[in-house]
């Protein structure tokens, strides 16, 4: 209830009120606040971890089982497809009276789908891309040719595992590469970024030559199967469960603590021998992993 007026000297006033706990809550909040005490935030925050916390987790059988923190419920997104539908068939209208309009949207549309085959297709100087049919492999090239050579660049060696596709690009005097020339990894087969693709039979393969000649040197050091295990390029893991065998190796190495040019313990030596004998067969072995899609590539 409130207290009487008081006035003091002539000029102030002071309120006095009094809050008993059947008072509403809202008033209560109402009266506080007009006196200037607000709650401190901290305090809030710390309840809310503490329900966060007694939420999330639980302690059974000896262990605390700690849940992760995502959201229980979101606001989904709206279906606007209709909305969308509209729109465009109304700007589809706009192109059929103005071809200036439409001009300015086709050029922004194909600057668009330029700049994400650069960003999708390329890596350093070399294009690798793809597609499910001749006509959208054909546009592709023919883009990325055109991108390049307005940026002073001519992409050459140009190969892919479709023989129709090879003869369009001759005819459209596209650099293209020679099938049947052998570079030091047999017929038909080409660098595609550091692993070897033959392009008709269209699978990949690993160039073990350089690693087979370096372990015929025959050495059992822990430094030497490091220096081994760091001459397999495999980006894609195509030979992961050969090559994480020599992984766990080098951990059970240093696991015992065995130094770089000390001789290996039998049971790693024998691991490491088997592991050589098997390097032979590694390239006929990785030849079963196919590419579906038609490949392309200066």
């Amino acid at each position: 209830m409130k207290n009487p007026l008081v006035i003091n000297n002539g000029n102030e006033k002071e309120y006095c009120e009094t809050v008993n706990k059947n008072s509403n809550a809202n008033t209560t909040a109402s009266v506080l606040k007009g006196l200037g005490i607000r709650d401190d935030p901290a305090v809030h925050e710390r309840d809310q971890a503490m329900e966060i916390f007694k939420e999330t987790v639980e302690f059974e059988n000896g262990r605390y089982i700690v849940q992760l923190p995502f959201k229980k419920s979101y606001n989904g997104l709206s279906d606007n497809y209709s909305l969308a539908k509209q729109r465009f068939q109304g700007l589809w209208r706009r192109f059929g009276h103005d071809s200036e309009l439409y001009q300015q949207y086709r050029e922004i549309i194909l600057d668009y789908s330029e700049q994400e085959l650069l960003d999708r297709s390329f890596y350093v100087d070399d294009l690798i891309s793809g597609g499910n049919e001749f006509e959208e492999v054909l546009q592709t090239s023919r883009r990325a040719k055109y991108v390049m050579e307005a940026a002073g660049m001519d992409l050459r060696k140009w190969i892919t595992n479709d023989t129709n596709l090879m003869e369009q690009w001759k005819k459209e005097n596209f650099d293209v590469h020679p099938v049947h020339e052998t570079v030091s990894l047999g017929a038909n087969e080409t660098k595609v970024l550091g692993l070897s693709w033959n392009s008709h039979e269209d699978y990949l393969t690993t160039d073990t030559k350089s690693l087979l000649e370096f372990v015929s040197l025959d050495k059992n050091t822990k430094r030497f199967i490091l220096q081994a295990v760091g001459k397999i390029f495999d980006p894609l893991g195509l030979i992961s469960p050969f090559t994480v065998r020599m992984k766990c190796l080098l951990q059970d190495l240093w696991k015992e603590e065995i130094q770089w040019d000390d001789p290996l313990p039998t049971h790693i030596e024998k691991e490491w021998k088997k592991w050589r004998e098997e390097l032979p067969h590694l390239g006929n072995s990785s030849t079963t992993v196919g590419i579906s899609l038609r490949w392309l590539g200066p």
